[in-house]
């Protein structure tokens, strides 16, 4: 049975309290693994099955539902959009006005003319998301040509979310067969529930980039993944031009590098020919040619290789109006407050009020999920890196990382510490979870029957939520 680097590391690890080692009984434990498996397959199939089903229909719920837009940047984020494709290029930040459609639908007046002049409406005015990194607005524009009806154009790109959403999905199945071997249906279980929380959901099918940053990230760790388990150079060339496309989606998927870097000198560490080394070269060149003619627009527009500055001048008045400063030792705070806390939307946050059981419930689950990882990454010890599991947790720790530097080297404040920015890298958390239970445990029913409680709660959250969904 073919089995992973880190899994035969740690069979060949001696036994607590007896020196014969584990080896000495591959065969038997093999085939008592393989039967192990099929009983897991046999419990998880179904409820993966459920998990997907509840994520299609709170998805096309969401689609035609929630109302157009999100207060989540949903409108801007379309301006880009229809930008590109009635202009043919990308919009300059601070010049490109909010299209008249947009507003018109966000009024609730579309198909007819709107009486806000977007030059005196302030922010809602400009097309204030250009800053952002073009490669899910080129991605995205062919579809705005699929109907004449500015309206359904946005339902269609809410319905290419969900789209995304399934490769996501998919890409995530992957990288579990590629971690767990015969144990992925149990991994993707794990994700799945990861996938059905509200926050996900919303987020995934509501217009932003964000839709195709998750596919991405996931495609990315996994060809790291696979990099790092057979120890491929050549791999890394890949693993560079997906680096740089995800740069080129989301700023904040920049924690990818540090991964990246890290999996280059595990390579390397192993791989020590003159050819291996040019391959992590051209790694990393890869990633910047990607980027780079996305930093020369900037260079060339804004004379600053991102337009970051700008739209901090912009927004200021929105996200920061009374200049406050956050220092390093409000982090930890804000961390716990918000980045740990990424079950609802940012806009469903004041759902709980008043139904004081699913606040509970929302925090038993939250405590579980991130805390939990926190507790079984200290578990795991020096299996941690045996099994290669760090790679999935070292993205979300640099996600981490990236909205800290954010906080506080940009003063963003509201702007950068909000658990969303961490949706990209929180399906790996639910794989580590797994994962790690099963080195740590080996016992696949308490797994399953959590897994299965905790989808449970999610339909159940999401039946609770669904009544009001048309209520921004």
């Amino acid at each position: 049975m073919e089995v992973s680097s880190g899994e035969a590391a740690i069979e060949t690890l001696p036994d607590v309290g007896t020196s014969r080692p584990v080896g000495a009984h591959v065969a038997p434990a093999r085939h008592r693994k393989r039967a192990v498996s099929r009983k897991a397959d046999l419990v998880a199939l179904p409820v993966v099955v459920f998990q997907i089903v509840a994520v299609i229909v709170f998805s096309v719920i969401t689609i035609m539902h929630y109302p157009l837009w999100s207060p989540v940047d949903e409108g801007a984020h379309f301006d880009n959009i229809v930008y590109i494709a009635e202009h043919g290029s990308y919009p300059i930040l601070g010049k490109a006005l909010a299209s008249e459609q947009e507003l018109a639908i966000g009024k609730g007046v579309y198909p007819k003319r709107t009486t806000v002049n977007p030059r005196t409406d302030g922010l809602s005015g400009l097309s204030y998301e250009a800053f952002q990194p073009p490669l899910y607005y080129y991605l995205a524009t062919p579809l705005f040509f699929v109907t004449g009806n500015y309206h359904s154009k946005a339902i269609v790109l809410r319905f290419f979310g969900l789209f995304l959403l399934a490769v996501s999905i998919a890409l995530f199945a992957r990288l579990s067969r590629h971690v767990l071997r015969e144990r992925w249906l149990l991994g993707l279980a794990g994700g799945l529930v990861v996938f059905l929380m509200p926050g996900i959901i919303v987020r995934m099918v509501t217009i932003s980039n964000l839709n195709l940053a998750v596919p991405l990230s996931i495609l990315t760790v996994t060809e790291l993944w696979i990099a790092w388990q057979r120890r491929s150079s050549l791999r890394l060339l890949g693993c560079g031009f997906l680096v740089g496309c995800g740069v080129l989606t989301d700023l904040y998927l920049v924690e990818l590098v540090p991964v990246l870097a890290l999996v280059v000198i595990a390579v390397l560490r192993q791989n020590r020919r003159t050819r291996d080394l040019l391959n992590a070269i051209s790694a990393a060149v890869i990633a910047g040619l990607t980027v780079l003619p996305w930093l020369i627009f900037n260079e060339i527009k804004y004379h600053s290789l991102t337009a970051s500055a700008i739209a901090k001048r912009e927004q200021v008045s929105i996200v920061n109006p009374n200049h406050v400063h956050d220092t390093i030792g409000q982090i930890p705070g804000l961390t716990v407050q918000s980045l740990f806390q990424p079950l609802l939307p940012q806009e469903w946050d004041v759902r709980f009020i008043g139904h004081s059981p699913w606040a509970y419930l929302a925090s038993i689950f939250q405590i579980l999920l991130i805390p939990g990882a926190v507790v079984l990454t200290i578990a795991l010890g020096r299996r941690l890196a045996l099994t290669g599991y760090w790679l999935l947790i070292v993205p979300w720790v640099c996600n981490l990382g990236v909205c800290w530097y954010i906080d506080i080297g940009q003063q963003w404040v509201t702007g950068s510490m909000v658990a969303r920015y961490t949706y990209p890298t929180l399906p790996f958390i639910g794989l580590f979870i797994v994962a790690a239970l099963l080195v740590i445990f080996r016992a696949v029913r308490p797994l399953v029957t959590s897994i299965c409680v905790s989808s449970a709660f999610l339909v159940g959250l999401w039946i609770f939520l669904v009544p009001n969904i048309h209520a921004t």
